[in-house]
């Protein structure tokens, strides 16, 4: 048996939570590692009602592609509130099988950064 369990209703409301912390915040994205490297591009998130929670999945609605404001290989992403100051959450990007997928993690600044999928996992347990 698992040492630690969520059953699916309350991994939803952590990721119903989540959805509230950062409706219309940002998602940043940044080279190098973790907290020492440099933000590549910010992206304002959808509004809350755009997003769904099912079994304690929160997949993000359409975010709106921006310019890169510099240049590097992307290595990981932040969630902050409305303020854009206030971290919620961070984790992996890739271009395929990570939390935040991109259309390349070749960076380039002035270039456009686009989402291609966005879904975080509250996990069930261990």
């Amino acid at each position: 048996m698992a040492s630690f369990v969520l059953p699916n209703a309350e991994r939803s409301s952590l990721a119903t939570k989540l959805n509230d912390d950062v409706d219309t915040g940002y998602l940043k994205i940044y080279s190098g590692t973790y907290d020492t490297g440099t933000l590549l591009v910010s992206l304002p998130l959808p509004a809350k009602a755009s997003n769904s929670v099912v079994d304690g999945v929160l997949t993000f609605g359409s975010i709106t592609q921006q310019n890169a404001t510099a240049t590097g290989t992307a290595a990981y992403f932040k969630l902050f509130k409305t303020d854009g100051t206030t971290e919620v959450a961070h984790g992996d990007v890739s271009t395929s099988g990570a939390t935040i997928n991109l259309n390349t993690t070749s960076i380039v600044s002035g270039g456009p950064v686009a989402i291609t999928s966005a879904a975080i996992t509250v996990p069930a347990g261990t």
